[in-house]
């Protein structure tokens, strides 16, 4: 192959291999660094800056010592719809009050963060806006939201937005469309100061849902950690496939 790459045709390029799936293994691995460079004739580091490109758009995931891996969420993301409110909206809309009735934020760097995406890749002195909201749903605690917003991206967030919705808040002031989510849902231990707020012992379990969310161009925005009082939390998804 004699064509000159720049990392953003290189990029695109890669993407246009996996979306017709001729790139990847039936695993979904991607060629070795080592094949990929010879096959387009590009240095090392011209191939991992595509490679991080890729990450943050979210169409591949890098583990380390094994590889770079199609992330099948993102490349099946044109095929369905599905509501993109947080389960609080969506019981807001169904007229159930739900109040934020605590909430901080403050500027953190990568070592002080709890988590973060398993297939997100982030320098060294990349800082995110920390966020933790405190709810209720018809006056008894409901929820802790505990999340990180990329200020690249988000910029300030306002006092209002902290007390009311995020997505509206991305929608109407930023001007940002969350295009897809992936929710992981588990289950893990309160903390002492989550535990508090539910009026819980600390350590008692939680239903926690793990959210990332992408923009419709697919670029990481947030991601999230919400627990849920296990006595109170009932959730409910539909998703509709496109004929």
């Amino acid at each position: 192959m004699h064509k000159q790459w720049d990392i953003d045709s290189l990029t695109a390029d890669i993407i246009k291999r996996i979306k017709e799936r001729t790139l990847a293994d039936k695993n979904g691995k991607l060629p070795s660094e080592r094949k990929l460079m010879d096959y387009y004739n590009v240095s090392r580091y011209s191939l991992r800056q595509a490679l991080s490109k890729l990450s943050k758009l979210g169409y591949i995931y890098q583990i380390q010592g094994r590889g770079s891996y199609i992330h099948e969420h993102r490349y099946q993301a044109n095929l369905m719809t599905q509501s993109d409110l947080g389960f609080t909206e969506d019981l807001a809309r169904e007229g159930k009050r739900i109040q934020t009735v605590g909430a901080t934020q403050r500027i953190v760097s990568l070592s002080e963060i709890d988590f973060y995406p398993s297939n997100q890749q982030f320098s060294d002195d990349q800082l995110f806006i920390e966020v933790e909201r405190f709810r209720t749903l018809e006056d008894k605690p409901y929820l802790v939201e505990h999340s990180y917003y990329l200020p690249e991206i988000v910029g300030e967030i306002s006092e209002a937005a902290m007390y009311g919705s995020m997505f509206d808040y991305l929608s109407k002031e930023k001007g940002l469309t969350v295009g897809f989510i992936d929710k992981f849902i588990r289950c893990e231990l309160l903390t002492e100061s989550y535990a508090k707020f539910f009026q819980l012992a600390t350590d008692m379990p939680s239903l926690t849902v793990r959210d990332d969310s992408y923009l419709r161009e697919g670029e990481l925005v947030a991601f999230s950690k919400i627990y849920y009082d296990y006595r109170n939390a009932t959730l409910f998804m539909h998703k509709k496939l496109l004929d």
